[in-house]
C-alpha cells in the first residue's frame, strides 16, 4: 500500500479491555492472571506460570473454549493497577517499590524470576492496608 496524500479516518480503541482468542480447550477464570503462549492465544488458568508466557491483563470474565485455538474469545483488562497476591516464598518488600515483578501462579507475583522460570507480570506499585497479603501490580 502506498503513503496517503490526504487525510484520513484511523479508528482506535482504548486498550484497557482487550480480546483474546482463547487455546483449544482452555479455561479462563476471571480475576487471574491473563497470559498468551507463544502463539498469541491464551493459556487456561490453570497452566499459568511459564516462562515462555506473556501477561497482557487480568481475566474480565470467565471464559472457557471447548473448541480449536480461537474459537473464543475472552476479555482482558490492562494499563490499570491489580491487586493480586504477594508471593510467601519469594515476596517483594517496600525496597522494591517500582520495580518488575514475576507471575508465580495465576493470582500471585514473586518478587525474582525464579532462575528463568517465570514470565513478567508488571511493576510492584505499593501494599494494600485491608488486603495485607496483597499488592498492588502495574500491568500495561
Amino acid at each position: 500500500m502506498a503513503k496517503t496524500e490526504t487525510a484520513i479516518v484511523t479508528e482506535m480503541r482504548c486498550g484497557t479491555l482487550i480480546p483474546v482468542p482463547l487455546a483449544a480447550l482452555a479455561l479462563v477464570l476471571q480475576g487471574t492472571f491473563a497470559v498468551v503462549d507463544a502463539n498469541g492465544y491464551a493459556v487456561a488458568s490453570a497452566d499459568v506460570g511459564g516462562a515462555d508466557q506473556t501477561c497482557v491483563g487480568i481475566w474480565d470474565n470467565s471464559t472457557e473454549n471447548l473448541g480449536v485455538n480461537g474459537d473464543v474469545v475472552a476479555c482482558a483488562r490492562r494499563k490499570q493497577q491489580f491487586l493480586v497476591r504477594n508471593s510467601a516464598t519469594d515476596p517483594v518488600t517496600q525496597a522494591d517499590l517500582g520495580a518488575v515483578v514475576y507471575i508465580e501462579d495465576n493470582q500471585t507475583i514473586a518478587k525474582t524470576d525464579g532462575a528463568g522460570s517465570r514470565s513478567l507480570a508488571g511493576r510492584f506499585m505499593g501494599f494494600d492496608t485491608q488486603y495485607t497479603g496483597s499488592v498492588w501490580v502495574e500491568i500495561v
